[in-house]
C-alpha cells in the first residue's frame, strides 16, 4: 500500500493484535476501519459513534484511500481539536504526522490519550523507527 500523502510504500506494523500502517518518510498513519476503536479501547479509551464528524468542505486536496483508490472525503473530529482528517468511508481513516497527538489531546482523560500514543511510540520503536519518533512527534505538534 502507498502514502495518500507522500506515495512512499507504507510500513505494516503490528503490536497486541493491532495492525497499522505507517509511512517512515512522512510519519503519517493509516488505520483501517476499527483499528482506530481496537486502540482506544487498549488504552481504556470509549471513542464515541461519530467521533470523527462528518465530511467537511475544504479547499485542501483530496487524498486517494490507499485501498480502493477512491478520492476520500475530509472530515473534522468533534472533540473540538481544529483537524481535518482525510477518511474513506469504507476503508478507514489517514493522520497526518502529529494528527492523531492532536486528535489525543483534544479528547477528554488526557491520560487515556497519552496511553494511546504511548502504546504507539513502543510500537513504532519495535518496529525500527528511531526512538521517539512517532510519539514526540505526535505529542510535539
Amino acid at each position: 500500500m502507498r502514502c495518500p500523502a507522500c506515495k512512499h510504500e507504507l510500513v505494516v506494523v503490528e503490536r497486541e493484535g493491532i495492525e497499522v500502517d505507517w509511512c517512515a518518510q512522512c510519519h503519517g498513519i493509516w488505520f483501517d476501519a476499527g483499528e482506530l476503536e481496537l486502540l482506544a479501547e487498549k488504552a481504556g479509551m470509549n471513542l464515541a459513534p461519530g467521533m470523527i464528524g462528518e465530511a467537511s468542505k475544504s479547499a485542501e486536496a483530496r487524498r486517494r484511500c490507499p485501498r480502493c483508490r477512491r478520492k476520500m472525503e475530509k472530515a473534522s473530529p468533534t472533540s473540538g481539536a481544529s483537524l481535518l482528517l482525510d477518511r474513506c468511508p469504507r476503508h478507514g481513516l489517514w493522520f497526518d504526522a502529529g494528527e492523531l497527538g492532536a486528535l489525543m489531546r483534544g479528547l477528554e482523560g488526557h491520560a487515556a490519550g497519552a496511553a494511546v500514543l504511548g502504546f504507539l511510540g513502543e510500537t513504532f520503536v519495535h518496529a525500527g523507527a528511531p526512538k521517539g519518533s512517532v510519539s514526540s512527534q505526535e505529542s510535539d505538534s
